[in-house]
């Protein structure tokens, strides 16, 4: 090769660290424009890069190598940005990439910084794992987050929010690495560790939440995490105190307006509102319910995640009202009845125009909305019978979940009027009845033209 066709290291050494140094700019400002340049930047100067030694095609890497910290760098770069993917096939490509980086930063001779290298590699493979959604990953995952908790353990100060969140996303990953094969002794133990993990990231991350918003923001969620694995083991008061904790620490995050912050606060009040209705507090339950729709009636609901929660929170409302009104029969046991009877059904009613004005979406999204098509049918078949095969119309649509529902809750009706008698006065007389059971029987027509008669 001639001196023309030889590499300048120096020159290729040089673009790989601005190379390095615009990537951390871009992860700062989160532009998916900036990114997605960096990560085509780091794919250039790796292929420009001198090959590397292989022995039977596996690389050998080279500790004397001039230009190892930036390979590894460069490799570290693209797999942190790949695993953000939503394509499972770049997450894995990001996950091998991963996997170059930390093999390059074990062996590399200068040593400043590899260290804190490699834990930043294996949380994110950690993360990418946990995108991955399989058993087999998520138990992966927790061995990355094992592996990066023990180099965060012995680096400087200034990583300990990062070993918090190790220890959180530990934590995270045991809570859901559940087998139908397990034994309850083992779910037990594995649950106890679980506990320990985000017990450990609450001690690291308390003294530094004060002072750094990061650290402040995974505590919450380590929190929020806590309060709903207490839930699953069954102590609802833990669950409470927990679920408060969060929602104590997102509120001043939520300050400044961001739409990504208001909707986890709205999201750790809504946690918070299903904690206190399972402990028995439906005032508590109602308050946090009603303050997380205010939240998240701020956030964008044309995105399919924050109209899912909107679903959702009027759902967990609409339960607590129910109940509220399951207890009593007339205003004279109640004389809040009326009110909680107008609040519900304008939860459900407004929550269906909502979904329906923003035309189709999710599964996640058609299923918070059946859900909440069917407390509707059950409040206006037992509160208000006379609603119910107008209610059931208007929201029934194409929707195949729906019709279902309302195949049962006109079963359901028929037979009540049938157990009560005709002339019951509580369905106001035998015209008023007759007039109903022509509605229903309009309902019953739509349902059976979509196949799901009752």
């Amino acid at each position: 090769m001639s001196d023309s066709q030889t590499p300048d290291l120096s020159q290729l050494q040089n673009d790989a660290q601005t190379t390095l140094r615009l990537a951390e700019e871009a992860w700062k400002s989160q532009d998916p424009a900036r990114l997605i340049a960096i990560l085509k930047e780091c794919d250039r100067i790796l292929q420009a890069l001198p090959p590397e030694p292989s022995v039977n095609g596996a690389l050998v890497p080279n500790p004397s190598d001039a230009l190892a910290k930036e390979r590894a760098g460069l490799w570290l770069w693209r797999g942190r940005l790949l695993v953000m993917a939503d394509k499972p096939d770049a997450v894995v490509q990001g996950l091998h990439s991963l996997d170059q980086a930390i093999l390059r930063l074990r062996t590399v001779t200068d040593r400043e910084g590899a260290d804190e290298g490699m834990a930043i590699a294996w949380m994110n493979r950690g993360s990418g794992l946990f995108r991955l959604e399989s058993r087999e990953a998520l138990a992966e995952a927790v061995r990355s987050y094992d592996q990066a908790i023990e180099l965060l353990e012995r680096a400087p100060e200034r990583m300990r929010n990062a070993l918090g969140a190790s220890w959180m996303n530990r934590g995270v990953g045991l809570m859901n690495l559940e087998h139908v094969t397990e034994t309850k002794e083992a779910t037990a133990a594995r649950l106890a560790e679980a506990v320990k993990s985000l017990e450990k990231a609450i001690a690291v991350l308390e003294p530094l939440a004060s002072n750094e918003p990061a650290a402040q923001h995974n505590l919450a969620s380590t929190w929020s995490n806590l309060g709903m694995l207490r839930a699953r083991l069954e102590d609802p008061a833990g669950a409470v105190a927990a679920h408060r904790n969060a929602v104590d620490l997102f509120r001043p995050l939520a300050t400044g307006g961001a739409p990504g912050e208001v909707f986890e606060l709205a999201a750790r009040l809504y946690n918070l509102g299903q904690a206190c209705g399972a402990a028995g507090d439906t005032r508590e339950a109602l308050a946090a319910g009603r303050e997380a729709l205010v939240h998240a009636a701020l956030v964008e609901t044309r995105d399919p995640q924050a109209m899912e929660l909107v679903l959702r929170i009027r759902h967990a409302l609409c339960v607590v009202l129910g109940g509220q009104l399951a207890a009593s029969r007339t205003k004279a046991e109640d004389p809040d009845r009326g009110a909680r009877l107008e609040e519900a059904g304008d939860l459900v009613e407004d929550g269906l125009a909502a979904l329906k004005a923003q035309g189709p979406s999710t599964e996640g999204v058609a299923a918070a909305g059946a859900r909440l098509y069917e407390f509707g049918a059950w409040l206006y078949r037992t509160q208000q019978p006379q609603f119910l095969g107008e209610f059931l119309l208007d929201h029934l649509g194409e929707d195949k979940m729906r019709a279902q529902i309302a195949a049962a809750a006109v079963q359901a009706a028929r037979q009540a009027f049938v157990q009560r008698g005709f002339n019951d006065s509580t369905h106001g007389g035998m015209d008023r009845v007759l007039d109903i059971l022509q509605e229903l029987g309009e309902v019953e027509t739509k349902v059976k033209a979509l196949g799901a008669a009752g």
